[in-house]
């Protein structure tokens, strides 16, 4: 069944945005019952942080929907039963951290059952269909997918007896990491980007002016970008990418057959990981891995 009418996808969008909030605010409740578990705290906060801003993508969405006033179609609906299984799973866990008692195992549980629920389906369904919408979408809709992999790499450190018995290995890949590789060097951009296209979308620009071009169309995950360059060099382009989008300030990875002492302190002040030529390439692999993971 197929739901044409504006309002409906409206209401669905909604809702969404309701529900992710309430998941934020969960998190953000969780957290503070374990301020003395600082890993444990912190990961729950950065939970919330992400619930806050899937909040603000469904808020995105149904300002598009209201400004295009066009029938948009969608394969699914939200059933009552479905929208039951989710709030019902909420309760229990608001209940939880509302006891005498909270086990983190059991947060832990709650957490793995909220982020696998029919919940999680949905709001990617949505995402994937209004990720393109625009760079801003774009960089949200790449924020989601770190969010699920933050959560996978998590769970996969816990011990044996601490993991959740819901499986949530094989969360939706709902989104094509996009790459940016900036080097006059053809045959090294070249083979940096054919590295990348495996892990996603790679593009490929030979100066820092054509690279800005393209970094204001869209939202990159990482930025691969030599040092010296003829006409604009890669730190002049580091600064004017910032400048556009300061969240782009630790997206950046520079590679260089010089770096001097200067250029070397240079990186180090902007915490800028950099590589020098020759580099292997197990660690530029290493790297754009930590990028991937947010």
């Amino acid at each position: 069944m197929a739901v044409s009418a504006m309002l409906e996808i409206g209401e669905v969008v909604t809702w969404l945005k309701s529900i992710e909030s309430r998941v934020g605010s969960i998190y953000t409740k969780a957290a503070e019952h374990f301020v003395s578990d600082k890993d444990f705290s912190n990961f729950l906060i950065r939970l919330s942080e992400d619930e806050k801003l899937h909040s603000d993508f469904m808020s995105m969405v149904y300002d598009y929907l209201i400004k295009n006033k066009k029938p948009i179609l969608l394969d699914v609906f939200l059933d009552e039963k479905t929208i039951d299984n989710v709030e019902g799973l909420l309760e229990k866990f608001e209940r939880h951290l509302a006891g005498e008692k909270v086990a983190k195992k059991l947060v832990i549980e709650y957490m793995a059952r909220a982020e696998s629920c029919e919940l999680n389906p949905v709001f990617l369904y949505i995402a994937g269909t209004f990720g393109s919408l625009n760079r801003e979408t774009e960089y949200i809709t790449s924020e989601i997918q770190s969010h699920l992999l933050r959560i996978q790499d998590y769970i996969d450190a816990l011990s044996k007896e601490m993991k959740p018995y819901i499986n949530i290995e094989n969360f939706t890949t709902m989104w094509d990491s996009r790459f940016l590789i900036v080097d006059d060097n053809e045959s090294l951009r070249k083979l940096v980007c054919s590295l990348l296209s495996s892990k996603g979308n790679a593009e490929m620009a030979s100066d820092g002016q054509s690279a800005m071009e393209l970094v204001r169309k869209h939202f990159y995950n990482a930025i691969v970008s030599d040092i010296e360059m003829p006409g604009m060099d890669g730190f002049e382009f580091y600064q004017k990418a910032i400048e556009y989008d300061p969240r782009l300030k630790q997206n950046f990875v520079f590679y260089s057959a010089n770096i001097t002492p200067q250029r070397e302190e240079y990186l180090n002040k902007n915490h800028l990981p950099f590589l020098r030529k020759p580099f292997g390439l197990s660690d530029f692999q290493s790297i754009i891995e930590q990028f991937l993971r947010g």
